[in-house]
Order: structure tokens, then C-alpha cells, then sequence
């Protein structure tokens, strides 16, 4: 196997064809040099210098492997290079799960695009997935970073951690024949008891789902479910379609749907938390630890 130290020694000295001014771009000196191109000629079992007093000069042979050489080198160059921007952060693969509403923040959206911004050659593999099965995926190691709601954070094993990103309080979506809908004040939930509910699935692993119950259970009434939905998009759009109100995040009211009106409601605990989870020790990848300095993590508080 060829020594690339020795190939860059013949490319120098191929390129400057002169002993003494190779040495000085190789800063060593001539005698070592002069062996190591008499080791490699050796090695290859062919001569590729024609030396003489006053000329150095490339043989046929020498000639053959000049475009090779270069070649090989710039490869070498390169492999370390990628090796360099793996071990840095800069290239690879982060694989990142967030909630079907998560989209609709302004906060992940901005994280997302402040990573791509800073590390264009990482690959973002990203999944709309639930709460539960974020979790789940987490857990068994096919997420690296994953969005979830909740009004607390979720019990986690000690390499996993929660950051709290943000909250927003949980409003009314309303159909536009609903007689809340011209009125912009505060209402408690106890006032939606009698009204039809467009929900999460009971089973969909939503942190806003349990929410939900958990305030009309406070409330004094369970919601009467007439449609379950899975995505935020389509829990709008049904609430358009005058099927029924529903309590969403406050960052939904980006979603465009006529006549949906969002209307606030009065319990100070109508909140609704954006987790970051993250993982933690000697396992995190250099592209896990370049979003966990983008989004703050370890900075802000739980």
C-alpha cells in the first residue's frame, strides 16, 4: 500500500521538478526527501524521476502517476474533510417528530429554519407524529429531538429531558352562526356544556386531548364528542362546517378557515406547553448538540 506522505512528496516534486525547492515547500530537508521518492520508485518498481546534475525530470512512468497522485490526493483531503464536518455537526442526519399544530407556532418554525441555516449539509428527517408516539419513538431511539404538548412535562427516563419552549393559552373555535362569536370577551367553560364538541381522539396520545377533559371535568360536564379528528387542519375546518365549537391551542388561529372565529376563555389554567424533548449524556450526537444550543436547551427553565 502507497504512503500519501510519500505521494505528496512525489507531487511537489514532480510540480516544482527541483530537489532543493521541494524540500522547501515540504519544509524538510533534501536528503530525506531524495530517499523517501528512491523508497516509493521502489515500492511501485519503477523509476519516475530522470535525475542529472542539472535537470529532474518526470519518466513516462512518473508522468502516469501524476494525475493519479493528484487524484488521490484530493480524495484523501476529502474523506478527512467529511470526517472533520461529521465529528463538527455540519453534515450527518437529525431526525425530528413534532404534533400536527406544532407547524402552526412561530417558535419551532424558526428553530427549524435557524438549524438548516447553520448547518445546510445536515439532513432533517422530520415526521408529524402524536404525543405518545414521539414518546415512544424517543424512547426506542428513532428520534433525536421530538415537539410535544402538555401542561406538564412527562415522566422520562434520566437520558431523556424536557425543555419548556413556550406556552399559549387554549381559546374557543367557534362556527361563525355560534351567538359567542360577535363577542370578544372572555367566557368560562362551564358555558360550553350544552355545546357539541369536534375533539382529538380518545386514543391519539394528544397532550391537548387530556386537557381538554381535565377543564370540563373541573367545569362540571364531560364534552359531548360528536366528531373526532386527528389533525389540527381538519378540527378547524368541521368547526367551519358549523359540526361543533372545539378548544385548540391559540397558535391555530393561523389556520385560515372561514368564519372560524377564536374566542378566549376565563380559567387562568386554559394553557396549553410546547415541550422540546432532547436527549442527554455521552450518546448525543454533535447534531443533536447544535439544535440543543440553537433552541436553548439547559437554558431555559422547565
Amino acid at each position: 500500500m502507497m504512503d500519501l506522505r510519500r505521494i505528496r512528496y512525489f507531487v511537489v516534486l514532480a510540480e516544482t521538478l527541483h530537489f532543493g525547492r521541494a524540500a522547501v515547500r515540504l519544509n524538510m530537508s533534501q536528503p530525506p526527501l531524495s530517499h523517501q521518492i528512491r523508497v516509493l520508485e521502489e515500492e511501485l518498481g519503477a523509476r519516475l524521476f530522470e535525475r542529472s546534475n542539472r535537470h529532474v525530470d518526470l519518466t513516462p512512468a512518473g508522468q502516469a502517476l501524476l494525475p493519479e497522485a493528484r487524484a488521490l490526493l484530493a480524495q484523501a483531503d476529502r474523506a478527512a474533510s467529511i470526517v472533520a464536518r461529521v465529528q463538527r455537526g455540519e453534515i450527518g442526519e437529525l431526525r425530528v417528530g413534532f404534533t400536527s399544530g406544532a407547524a402552526l407556532t412561530q417558535v419551532i418554525p424558526q428553530l427549524i429554519l435557524a438549524y438548516r441555516q447553520r448547518l445546510p449539509g445536515v439532513h432533517l428527517r422530520i415526521e408529524e407524529l402524536t404525543t405518545q408516539e414521539q414518546l415512544t419513538a424517543m424512547l426506542e431511539r428513532r428520534l433525536d429531538i421530538a415537539f410535544i404538548r402538555g401542561t406538564e412535562a412527562p415522566d422520562l427516563p434520566d437520558f431523556l429531558h424536557a425543555t419548556r419552549l413556550f406556552q399559549d393559552a387554549l381559546v374557543a373555535a367557534l362556527p361563525p352562526q355560534h351567538p359567542r362569536a360577535d363577542s370578544l370577551r372572555p367566557f368560562s367553560v362551564s358555558a360550553l356544556n350544552d355545546e357539541a364538541f369536534v375533539m382529538y381522539p380518545s386514543d391519539g396520545g394528544t397532550g391537548v386531548y387530556l386537557q381538554i377533559m381535565a377543564l370540563c371535568q373541573r367545569a362540571g360536564f364531560a364534552p359531548r364528542v360528536v366528531q373526532e379528528a386527528r389533525t389540527a387542519a381538519t378540527i378547524v375546518g368541521l368547526v367551519a362546517s358549523g359540526l361543533g365549537i372545539a378548544l385548540v391551542p391559540e397558535s391555530f388561529r393561523s389556520i385560515e378557515a372561514s368564519g372560524v372565529t377564536f374566542r378566549p376563555l376565563r380559567e387562568p389554567e386554559a394553557k396549553s406547553a410546547m415541550w422540546l424533548i432532547s436527549r442527554t449524556g455521552k450518546d448525543v450526537s454533535m447534531q443533536e448538540r447544535a439544535f440543543h444550543e440553537i433552541a436553548g436547551v439547559g437554558r431555559r427553565g422547565k
